[in-house]
């Protein structure tokens, strides 16, 4: 059966669009001109939101170092300033309070001389040392953690697998409500909490000595989740939420590079739980992904989006081997 079928006669502006598949390949009917716009139109607008990240990590860091060049260069001018005007201060009463005898004259001067030096020690001294060292110490850092934010490696082969242990956000009592399809992600994260401390009670339940947080789930039409008098329906941001609590996400800056993994591929799960995405699509981006990093937030730590993108996939079906090892680690972590 073929991607799709052309009647045997159609119009001369009439337009191709082919399915998705393993590869594109450009319009052949028409101009050259004419085709551009249609392979234009099926670029994924999230890799162009990823590079223009990147981008602007980047400009960042071009701004951190000019950030230093700046504080540099204002310690260094700014550090003479208090020698030259306590000397001159402390001279002037002493030429007019000396005697007119010669002696006393000389005595006073040399008094003077180390009532200057003694304030020019105690006083004018620091204040160099303080702005040379605002001047060393940036106050703006841009950190890259694509090593691993313990041990600071960059070769992560010989690592063992392990979830990610961020610090936990108690949310205390909260109420989750789900549907049928989301009863597979629930359940991997109720797993992790019995680990961790979050409690799970209601369709789903684990058992925990130390509680947390608890969480009430319950079945509706809509996911959402409830903490005190706060509603929340949107799939990414209860992923986060319930992440935070179980030490899966982090919003800290210094892992602000997981964090936009991570919201990029839970952007994707949360598209193909509402029907508009397409599980084998997203599969063979996750394959060409995982090809470069360990897990899905880029780092060789499992977080959260990819516990929540395995429970979307079915290990029955066929998928590529580096898929498969990924699923078979996260499975091996949770249960």
């Amino acid at each position: 059966m073929s991607m799709y079928a052309l009647p045997a006669t159609f119009p001369s502006d009439f337009e191709v669009h082919p399915k998705i598949a393993c590869y594109r390949v450009a319009s052949y009917h028409g101009e050259q001109k004419e085709a551009a716009p249609s392979v234009q139109t099926e670029t994924d607008p999230r890799k162009d939101l990823e590079q223009k990240q990147l981008k602007l990590i980047e400009q960042l860091k071009k701004q951190t170092e000019q950030l230093k060049e700046l504080l540099s260069g204002f310690g260094k001018t700014a550090a003479p300033a208090p020698t030259q005007k306590t000397v001159p201060q402390e001279t002037k009463p002493a030429e007019k309070s000396a005697p007119k005898d010669k002696d006393a004259k000389k005595e006073a001067r040399k008094a003077a001389k180390a009532e200057a030096v003694k304030k020019v020690a105690g006083g004018a001294a620091p204040a160099p040392k303080s702005a040379k060292k605002t001047a060393d110490t940036p106050q703006w850092t841009v950190e890259d953690d694509r090593k691993t934010w313990e041990t600071n490696l960059t070769l992560t082969v010989n690592i063992p697998a392990s979830l990610v242990v961020y610090k936990q956000e108690n949310l205390k009592n909260v109420t989750l409500t789900v549907r049928e399809a989301d009863l597979n992600w629930v359940k991997a994260l109720a797993k992790i909490g019995a680990k961790r401390g979050v409690a799970f009670d209601g369709e789903v339940k684990n058992q925990t000595k130390e509680k947390k947080t608890t969480v009430k789930v319950v079945k509706g039409a809509v996911a959402a989740l409830q903490i005190e008098k706060t509603t929340v329906k949107s799939l990414q941001t209860i992923w986060k939420t319930l992440g935070a609590a179980l030490g899966l996400f982090s919003r800290q800056p210094e892992q602000v590079l997981s964090a936009s993994h991570q919201a990029l591929w839970l952007n994707k799960a949360e598209q193909i739980l509402l029907g508009t995405g397409d599980l084998s699509y997203a599969t063979r981006e996750a394959s060409q992904f995982l090809a470069r990093f360990d897990s899905l937030s880029s780092q060789w730590e499992v977080s959260l989006a990819d516990v929540v993108f395995r429970s979307l996939l079915n290990l029955q079906e066929a998928h590529a081997n580096n898929v498969e090892t990924w699923a078979k680690k996260i499975d091996a972590l949770i249960n």
